[in-house]
């Protein structure tokens, strides 16, 4: 069923010159592969089969969901580009590409919404889904019924649920967290190496920390960078980032700070941050013991790290979380939404297409019968250095575990938390200066917002 396909141009499709503008090219963090580009480009007709006329307009940051469609998505030729593309009864598919980097590709969507240009569809990340749920449709007024929501775990489903209970998109992906180590470090400090000896020495935050003073004992650090361990807490906050407008850090994130700061402190982390820093880099090759990971980060940002001669697994860790993750939602003026049906049901619902994503891209389903399916066929990841038995059968237990809460269009706010409060960790800041540094990035970032008053 795999769907690239290389097409030659036709006459027709060059003679309508249906291309659009697009910016960039930015890969977002959650596949460690930052591009700060601002360049434009135009989506493609190179090599397009012929078009009926008619437009399908699709919003994204990144090449990864147009490369899925041109991979699986059936009845559609992709572009040798992959911008774009032709549906089977001549409808050209535009990807319009801006990247993620400084809410570039948010500030384009709302310039898009909001001067009434054709958004059929658009992607979104947890983190701002909810601010987007207004300009969205109701997936059951698409054609999704509740046997395909129950399909989905149910997490996925909470993200994209707007107040009155109404579900607005759709994700290909489920986007568990867990805890991620090097088996042979275990195997010498821990003496055994197996998940569940390494999940009974993690199994709480008191074990943790327990652990966390036998790995530096033993001449290790726990974890590397200033954020770990923030995404755990994060997950579990009883209240939101943002209360009637002023920005409210949930008691949970306090809890990780001063715990994260006594990592510091005692040497149980290295340090550094997150993506671009030697700490965080070099831990995988040695010196570490773990990172707080999931499954893109496991499979993706991982691999382009990790020394072949060492060997990790992963465990549950003291709690489940969930970490990222993409979905699909229709435009609220949608111009075709039988297009916009078949595009988010093949590329989620449908069992077949979501087991050959998650065979062929190590994409964990969103789609549980897919992902039983996969987990009997136990497929390799093709990453020798994971000793993992099942992958997809352990990504199942550890999604259905996820919970969500206190949902607010300014999550991502959490980033510039964590870049804010390593100076505390550091030193170099007070706690209040680092949250006085926190609030004055926010409240610039979203001007309606306000700090707390002292």
């Amino acid at each position: 069923m795999k769907k690239f396909k290389k097409v030659l141009a036709l006459s027709l499709a060059a003679a309508m010159g249906l291309s659009l503008c697009a910016c960039g090219n930015d890969t977002d963090a959650s596949t460690a592969s930052a591009d700060d580009s601002s360049s434009e480009v135009a989506s493609s007709e190179d090599g397009a089969a012929a078009s009926n006329g008619e437009t399908f307009n699709i919003y994204v940051w990144n090449n990864e969901f147009r490369d899925l469609m041109a991979n699986h998505m059936p009845g559609y030729t992709a572009d040798e580009d992959h911008m774009g593309g032709v549906m089977d009864d001549g409808t050209r598919i535009n990807f319009i590409e801006n990247e993620n980097a400084n809410m570039n590709y948010q500030n384009k969507l709302d310039e898009a919404l909001n001067d009434g240009s054709q958004v059929d569809m658009f992607l979104v990340e947890a983190d701002y889904a909810t601010k987007y749920l207004s300009a969205a449709m109701d997936v059951k007024e698409l054609g999704f019924t509740d046997d395909d929501l129950s399909n989905f775990y149910s997490y996925t489903n909470e993200v994209v649920t707007d107040a009155d209970g109404v579900v607005k998109g759709v994700s290909w992906q489920a986007a568990p967290g867990f805890f991620i180590y090097n088996a042979d470090i275990a195997e010498e400090v821990l003496g055994a190496r197996d998940p569940e000896t390494v999940q009974e020495a993690v199994k709480d935050w008191d074990a943790f920390e327990e652990t966390a003073k036998k790995m530096k004992d033993a001449g290790y650090t726990m974890v590397t960078d200033y954020q770990e361990g923030s995404r755990v807490f994060n997950a579990k906050r009883s209240t939101p980032w943002v209360q009637d407008d002023v920005i409210s850090v949930p008691a949970e994130i306090d809890e990780w700070t001063e715990m994260a700061k006594g990592w510091y402190d005692n040497g149980y982390m290295k340090g550094g941050a997150m993506w671009s820093s030697d700490e965080w880099k070099n831990g995988f090759r040695e010196g570490n013991f773990g990172y707080f990971g999931c499954t893109w980060y496991l499979i993706w940002s991982m691999n382009e790290q990790v020394d072949g001669n060492a060997k990790w697994n992963i465990c549950q860790g003291p709690d489940a979380y969930y970490w990222g993750g993409t979905w699909l939602c229709a435009g609220a003026n949608c111009s075709n939404k039988d297009l916009a049906y078949e595009i988010m049901y093949k590329m989620t619902a449908d069992v077949d297409v979501a087991t050959e994503i998650a065979k062929d891209e190590l994409n964990f389903p969103n789609n549980k019968k897919a992902a039983d399916a996969v987990a009997s066929e136990n497929p390799s990841t093709g990453r020798d250095w994971l000793e993992c038995e099942n992958y997809f059968e352990f990504c199942k237990s550890a999604a259905d575990a996820i919970e969500v809460k206190n949902m607010t269009p300014y999550d991502q706010m959490i980033e510039s938390y964590q870049t804010a409060i390593a100076d505390y960790f550091t030193g170099t800041a007070t706690k209040e200066q680092a949250l006085q540094n926190f609030y004055n990035t926010v409240t610039e970032q979203w001007p309606k917002l306000s700090a707390p008053a002292n």
